[in-house]
């Protein structure tokens, strides 16, 4: 029995002024007390979580120091790691809340915190507050939250690990925006209800995202009930997932019926099946490749049980507009591991996540490559005129340059085979740069070594200015590093004396190692040392872009460990990058909460009174 109120799942959210709306989130539900002894993190069942999430308990401790007067306060609320503001990574929650030794929870929690997002309040000053209406503590919590100077909503970029869930009093304005992030669903809440322990209401109602995907029927368990349905997955068919909820009595019977007559019995009673009858099931989300909270829909014998693929499920779980099609999916185009269209759109589609908040308000240069890979290719800078509506766009007085930012656009350039996506160092808002990228440039793929030297030495110069750098590969034959920094800081003129100063400084100490001759010919073996690269109008190929390389190797960023002689840029595929991501998580995952403005600032100071 949880110790929490549960709200009840509806299968249509209700509508009216009575109720308000909350995002939902896929994480842990805690209740999180702060008192002047110390602090407490405990589950919906009542398991102690304060170790396994010591950058939220810790966090707490000094939160609310300047609030004495505030506590003992008891907060409802859930842990999550956020992906976007709607969403939260399930699958990293699971893999944290199992570690158990304290050294590897901490290194989780330094390497991507998880937060707490508040949306009840149960105690304040000591006093029970369950009994008020749900609109009187949701406003209580709001001032807790404002005088902590807490974030007002949930963001994934914000340092503080305790934030707010707000609620809203529409349904169809909060939904719009838990579309558009691929979020859980909603919470509906009635705004007299009260806070009740060890209770499921239906004063409070969740209202699911479910999505859709067809699968093909290849086992059935007799003694419970349960469908086995799989999809292809590289050529083999492989289980996705076990289904009962949903199938009426006149459809179990036909399943029963089919697999006597055409199954196979296993010593077990289960019957395996060939290969034929397809189905539609609706499912909540994918973890390690397994749909969740799945029911049945219906028999779809008119499919080909071939079209029943991963790419395909994969292809469905994204919302997008539609009026986006998708067009020759079989299309080869990475020709060295013959990877498809399809494919490259899969990849796409899985590390959007990573990739979107690097396009995001950026006017986007794409290289298209109509045939694929091998075939000839060319820069669109321009949204072309046969463009469809939902592709956004921005227009700077001269050009109308596309701006993605949302899946639909993502994947309509995708579909164009846009193979290559090069951003700006600034936003479509502002003239100045977001971040600095110094480009390693060595003489050829067979001197990526000398990347890795430069990437090193780099790294310890910048250390020693106390400047935290992010390496990238470029995804042909360099390594990439970025400086984050906050927006409007500083001028492309301010960063050219930064960037001059490196480059100066490694020439003179590495002469035979790096250059700034622009002339090929005269770099004698060299790397160059692009700083001119950094300025107004330039672009870079974006973190976990494809390359138009017959590999498909990606721009993908790496830890810093990892910068070694052992790193081999072929092995950064379409094929790899998403299963390290889910291992390893994102490299730049706190890339925009890390800007480095003040020791640019001392540094560039010290430029000027030497000047």
């Amino acid at each position: 029995m949880a110790f929490t109120m549960q709200p009840v799942l509806t299968s249509s959210p209700p509508i009216g002024a009575e109720w308000r709306y909350e995002v939902k989130y896929d994480g842990y539900r805690c209740i999180l007390r702060i008192h002047s002894s110390g602090v407490t993190l405990t589950s919906r069942n009542g398991v102690e979580l304060s170790s396994t999430f010591p950058e939220i308990t810790q966090f707490a401790k000094t939160a609310f120091q300047h609030l004495e007067k505030e506590l003992p306060l008891t907060l409802d609320g859930e842990i999550v790691c956020l992906v976007n503001p709607c969403r939260a990574d399930f699958e990293h929650l699971q893999v944290r809340g199992r570690l158990k030794r304290p050294d590897k929870i901490q290194e989780s929690a330094n390497a991507r915190p998880c937060c707490f997002l508040a949306f009840d309040l149960l105690e304040r000053s000591g006093e029970d507050v369950t009994l008020l209406s749900y609109l009187d503590r949701k406003k209580s919590l709001r001032e807790l939250i404002s005088a902590a100077k807490l974030p007002a909503s949930p963001d994934p970029y914000a340092k503080e690990t305790i934030q707010s869930i707000p609620c809203y009093d529409h349904f169809d304005q909060l939904w719009e925006m838990v579309i558009k992030y691929d979020g859980e669903g909603i919470v509906a809440k009635k705004t007299n209800s009260k806070w009740l322990e060890k209770k499921r209401s239906s004063d409070w109602l969740k209202y699911k995202n479910f999505k859709q995907a067809y699968v093909c029927i290849t086992g059935f368990n007799p003694n419970n009930g349960f469908l086995t349905v799989s999809v292809l997955k590289n050529g083999i068919m492989t289980p996705i997932a076990s289904v009962s909820h949903g199938m009426r009595d006149e459809e179990k019977s036909a399943i029963r019926e089919i697999m006597e007559q055409h199954g196979h019995q296993t010593p077990s009673g289960e019957f395996k099946l060939e290969p034929s009858i397809c189905a539609a099931v609706q499912y909540l989300t994918i973890l390690h490749g397994t749909l969740r909270e799945v029911s049945f829909i219906g028999f779809e014998f008119q499919m080909d049980w071939t079209e029943c693929t991963y790419a395909q499920v994969i292809r469905h779980s994204k919302p997008v507009h539609p009026k986006l099609q998708f067009t020759s999916l079989d299309k080869i185009i990475f020709e060295k591991n013959k990877k498809t269209k399809e494919d490259f759109i899969q990849y796409m589609i899985e590390v959007s996540d990573y990739l979107l908040p690097f396009l995001k308000n950026r006017a986007v240069t794409v290289i298209r490559y109509p045939h694929g890979s091998r075939s000839e290719s060319f820069f669109q800078k321009n949204k072309p005129d046969y463009a469809p509506d939902f592709v956004q766009s921005f227009y700077d007085g001269s050009h109308e340059h596309i701006v993605c930012e949302d899946m639909s656009t993502l994947l309509w350039l995708c579909n164009q085979l846009a193979l290559e996506f090069h951003v700006p160092f600034q936003t479509i808002k502002s003239r100045r740069p977001a971040e600095i990228v110094i480009d390693l440039d060595p003489p050829s793929r067979d001197d990526f070594l000398m990347a890795v030297q430069a990437a090193n030495e780099l790294k310890r110069l910048l250390d020693s200015f106390g400047i935290t750098s992010y390496p990238k590969l470029s995804g042909n034959k360099g390594i990439q590093l970025y400086i984050p920094l906050s927006p409007e800081a500083f001028t492309y003129e301010e960063t050219r004396q930064f960037t001059q100063l490196i480059a100066e400084y490694c020439t003179n100490a590495f002469p035979e190692l790096f250059t700034t001759e622009r002339l090929i010919k005269n770099r004698h073996g060299k790397l160059y040392l692009d700083y001119l690269q950094h300025a107004e109008g330039k672009t870079i190929i974006c973190p976990y872009s494809t390359r138009g390389n017959e590999l498909g190797t990606v721009a993908a960023p790496l830890y810093w460990h990892e910068v070694q002689s052992s790193l081999t840029p072929a092995l950064f595929t379409i094929d790899t990058v998403i299963d390290r991501i889910k291992k390893q998580g994102c490299p730049f995952f706190d890339f925009y909460r890390n800007p480095q403005d003040e020791p640019l600032s001392a540094i560039l100071h010290q430029l000027k009174k030497k000047s």
